[in-house]
C-alpha cells in the first residue's frame, strides 16, 4: 500500500520517485538478540555453549551485507528509473539450518547445534523469502559482491570490537508480529 500511495503522490505532484524493497541483511548494528536468525546464530557462536535454531530450520532466506545495501540504495537513487521498483538483497538462497551450520563452521568450529522439531513457519505460506534482483542487476548492474561467509565474519568482528553483544535471556522469547520477517 505504501508503494501505491507513493506512486500516486509522485504522479499527482510531478515528482520522480524510486522504490527500494529491502530484504534481509547482515552487518554492523544488526541486533544480535532479536528475531533475526542470523544475528542470533552469530551471538550464539560468539557467546553461548551451542547454536540454537528455533524451529526446524527449513525456511529459505538470503542475506546481503549491509555496506552493499547502502551502495545499492545510492545507485538506485542516482541512476534508477523514475517510478522504478527495485528489490534490494541477495538472490543466493540458504536454509536457516544451513545458515546456522555455516555460522558455526566459520565462527565456532565444533560448537554443537540444536535444531527445533517444529517449524515456526507452520502457518506461514511464505517459508521462502528470496528476492528477484533481475531489474537491479540488468538495469543498474547491481550484484552481491560480498559473500555470506565474509559477511558473517565481518559482522562478528564488528560486534566483538564494539562489544554490542547482549547477555542471553534463555526464558525470553521474542515474537515478531510479522511472520514474513521472522528470519
Amino acid at each position: 500500500m505504501a508503494e501505491h500511495i507513493c506512486l500516486q503522490f509522485a504522479r499527482q505532484q510531478g515528482v520522480t520517485i524510486r522504490i527500494a524493497r529491502c530484504f534481509a541483511f547482515v552487518g554492523p548494528y544488526l541486533p544480535m538478540r532479536d528475531h533475526f536468525a542470523i544475528g542470533n546464530f552469530i551471538a550464539d557462536a560468539l557467546e553461548e555453549e551451542r547454536i540454537t535454531v528455533r524451529g526446524d530450520g527449513t525456511p529459505i532466506r538470503s542475506y546481503l551485507y549491509a555496506a552493499e545495501l547502502a551502495a545499492w540504495l545510492w545507485v538506485i537513487l542516482s541512476r534508477g528509473e523514475g517510478e522504478g521498483i527495485y528489490n534490494v538483497g541477495s538472490d543466493q538462497p540458504i536454509s536457516i539450518a544451513d545458515l546456522a551450520c555455516l555460522t558455526a563452521e566459520h565462527l565456532a568450529p565444533g560448537k554443537p547445534m540444536i535444531i527445533g522439531e517444529r517449524s515456526l513457519d507452520a502457518d506461514n505460506h511464505r517459508s521462502v523469502y528470496l528476492p528477484c534482483i533481475e531489474r537491479a542487476r540488468n538495469r543498474l548492474g547491481l550484484v552481491p559482491r560480498i559473500g555470506l561467509i565474509e559477511a558473517i565474519k565481518r559482522t562478528a568482528a564488528w560486534h566483538r570490537s564494539s562489544r554490542t553483544l547482549e547477555p542471553h535471556q534463555p526464558d525470553e522469547v521474542v515474537r515478531n508480529p510479522d511472520p514474513a520477517t521472522k528470519h
